[in-house]
Formats: C-alpha cells, structure tokens, sequence
C-alpha cells in the first residue's frame, strides 16, 4: 500500500515537472520565432544598402517588412552630440527594440545605420490550453491511480491479514462489508468462514469441556471403589483370613489392579488436559507499537458500533522479549471478557514498569468480581458470579495465564471500586 501511494506521488510530481518542461520548450521556441524573423527583415536591408541603396529610400511597410518599422542613418563624420542619442535609441519607441549595424564603402566606414523593431506579444490562450489539456491528462492519471487504490487495493490491503489470523485461530473479530464490485463478495464468504470457524471454536471449547468434565467424573468415582480395594488388600495381606498363601496372593492382585486402575486415571486426566498446557510459544521480539496497532485494527470498529470508549495511554515504544501473536491473543481475550462482562463504556490500556518488566494494563468499568473469587479468576473452567446467562467455558483467563508464564511473564487481576483491572508482566 504504501508503495502504491509512493507511486501516486511520484506520477503527480512527475506529471508537474513534465508540464513545466513542456511549458519551457514551447514558450522558448515561440520567442525564437520572431527574433529569428526581424534579424531576416534587418539581414535583408542591409544587403540593400550594401549594394547602395540609401537607408531613406527603403519603403519598410510596401517592403513587406512587419517587424522592423523606423531606419535611423548616422554618418561616419558626425559629431558626439549627433552619435550618442543615436547609439542610445533616441527616437524610438517605448515598446520598441533597436540595433545598430555598420555600413561600410569599399573598406571606408560610410555610417551607422539604427533599426527600430517591435517583437509581437505572445498569445496567453495557447499556453491556457496546453495547460488545460496536460493537467486534465494529469488528472485522469491520478484519478484512475486513486480508484485501483480504493477499488482493489485498499480492500485487499484490509484482507492479507485475514488468512494469517484465521490460522492461529483469531476468530472473534468481525469484517466489514465492503462494496467493492471486485471484492465485495469475496469480503462476504470469507466472513462466512470466519463465523464458521468461529462456530466451530466454540463446538470444540463446550466438547472438550464436556469430555473433560466426565473424564473428572469418572476418575473420582473411580478413586473411591480404588482406596476400598487398597484397604481389603491390606486387610488380606493382614493375615484376617485362614488360608495366608491365598489371602496374600489375592492381596497381591487386588494391589496390583488398584495400582493399574490409578495409571489409567492418571493417564486420562493427564490426556485431558495436555492440549492446553502444550501450547507452542514461538520465541521472538516485538516493538509495543506494532502489538497496539493490531489491537487497534481488531477491536476499533467493533467497540465504535458498540459505543465502548477504547482509551490507549501515551507509552514507551520498547522492544519486548516473547510472541507477539500469543500475546496478542491475550489481549484480545481480555478485551472480550470486558465487553462481555463489563458495562460497555469503556476500556483503558496503559503501560508502567516495574522491578525491570514491561507491565501492561488492561481497566474496564463495570461491576468487579467479589474478593472470595479473586483466587479462582485463573482456573481452568471456573466461572464467576457474573456470568449467569452469558455464553463461555471458563477457558480463557486459564489459557491466558499459560501463554504468559509460557512467555516468562505473568498476568493478576484486581478488583476496582467500578471495574476490573488486569495486569500484564513482560519481559523486555
């Protein structure tokens, strides 16, 4: 994009400079013109007088001569008084131009004779209209330059990152139609995709959720029947009953099964939740302007239609140590959760250091969490007080604290007296 504009801006400066050019070329050919014309007119004259013809007798306007219109004659033997207001142009007219040539008898010098002469005025309407004409053909230029830019550029430009978000599964932001005939509906099928995906999303979330929860389930009801073998186990390897080989033997066994029933559970609940805790964090480093410019670009139009004042605090642009796509799936999870569970009026981002990290942090006004459940905001499907009969699976601020301690860092909420606040701690 910004090479196309670069290009705009070229094509308008190179446009301006050819039309000086041209501007140039024509009005120094149209003033050469005339000059070459009178200095003809003068060449002839002076061949006539040359050949012996007196200045006096030449009849300039019969003689076909428009330029040249008065012939002065001053003899070699004047005096100064006579030579200086001639060589000077005395008796010329006010708009007129004047040269002096020699005129010689033999190798005598004979006299000078002065031509009067008086250059035509240049037409203004020839340069009004190639100049109407070169800056309508400028304009046509950048008029079509401006509509590829805002026809097909400008929507592409707004649909390179789609793929890329999509693919690291950031689904949750919306696409404005556009009325692009080129794009438009291309614009509307990937939004379908987009709220597909996003469907899908959350069928996985609720699955996973319910196949966790009964995996839970089963491995506490499981627990129970298992301490009761141990303990029968333990009483049999007692000696509470006669035959000890076989009381020892069934001891064994039942020691043996409990142990296997405990691996299976162990196993199970550790499959559960392996897909969270393996999260891949790419190592990197970011500047704090590039992660505040995705943010802006995911959430500004949403929060404009939604009427959620989104203020960004003057920062520091550091460079921070972590995974900019991760970290910007964190914020956009908090952003969520504050326009789901706050107000909607507003959402504040600022940024302070503190003990050598980048902290940044996210307000949102609205009604806060009661302290007893502060300990609980980051556990894996817990859902406080406030989220009666809103959609969620109590996955996100778990999935938040992953990434950043993942990352080196870490996230805490706390609770204001209208709002909630929750702080990030990078690295930089």
């Amino acid at each position: 994009m910004k090479v196309f504009d670069r290009l705009i801006l070229w094509t308008i400066l190179a446009g301006f400079i050819g039309i000086a050019v041209l501007n140039g070329y024509v009005y120094s050919r149209d003033a050469s013109a005339p000059v070459k014309a009178y200095r003809v007119e003068v060449n002839r004259m002076m061949s006539r007088i040359n050949e012996g013809q007196k200045p006096e007798d030449i009849v300039l306007k019969q003689g076909g001569y428009t330029y040249v219109n008065k012939l002065s004659w001053v003899g070699a033997s004047a005096g100064p008084e006579a030579v200086e207001p001639f060589f000077a142009g005395k008796g010329a007219a006010d708009d007129a131009e004047f040269t002096v040539k020699p005129v010689y008898r033999g190798a005598s010098l004979s006299g000078y004779v002065r031509f009067d002469y008086t250059l035509p005025e240049r037409s203004s309407r020839l340069y009004l209209l190639l100049n109407l004409v070169l800056l309508a053909a400028l304009g046509t230029l950048t008029g079509g330059l401006l509509y590829i830019r805002k026809q097909i550029l400008q929507p592409f430009h707004t649909l390179q990152e789609l793929p890329f978000e999509l693919s690291r599964g950031q689904v949750n932001t919306g696409m404005k139609e556009h009325r692009s005939r080129f794009f438009g509906r291309f614009v509307w099928g990937l939004d379908l995709l987009r709220q597909t995906l996003e469907g899908q999303k959350q069928t996985n979330l609720r699955l996973e959720k319910d196949r966790q929860t009964l995996v839970a389930s089963l491995s506490h009801e499981l627990k129970t029947p298992v301490a009761a073998i141990r303990l029968y186990a333990s009483a049999l390897d007692g000696g509470l009953y006669d035959n000890e080989e076989k009381r020892r033997a069934a001891a064994r066994l039942i020691g043996q099964k409990a142990e296997q029933i405990e691996q299976l559970i162990g196993g199970i609940i550790t499959a559960s939740v392996s897909s969270l805790h393996n999260i891949e964090i790419v190592p990197g480093e970011f500047y704090i302007s590039g992660l505040i410019r995705a943010v802006i670009h995911t959430h500004k139009e949403r929060l404009t239609l939604l009427k959620t004042d989104l203020q960004i605090e003057a920062y520091a642009d550091k460079l921070l140590l972590g995974d900019q796509d991760r970290l910007l799936e964190v914020m956009n999870n908090l952003i969520e959760n504050a326009i789901k569970y706050g107000d909607g009026l507003s959402i504040r981002i600022t940024f302070r250091e503190e003990d050598y990290r980048q902290l940044i942090v996210i307000e949102n006004s609205g009604e806060p969490l009661l302290p007893g459940e502060l300990p609980y905001i980051f556990t894996s499907f817990w859902r406080g007080s406030n989220a009666d009969g809103k959609p969620g699976n109590g996955l996100g601020l778990f999935i938040c604290k992953q990434l950043l301690q993942k990352m080196g860092g870490d996230i805490y909420a706390e609770p204001l007296e209208r709002g909630m606040r929750f702080v990030l701690v990078l690295r930089y």
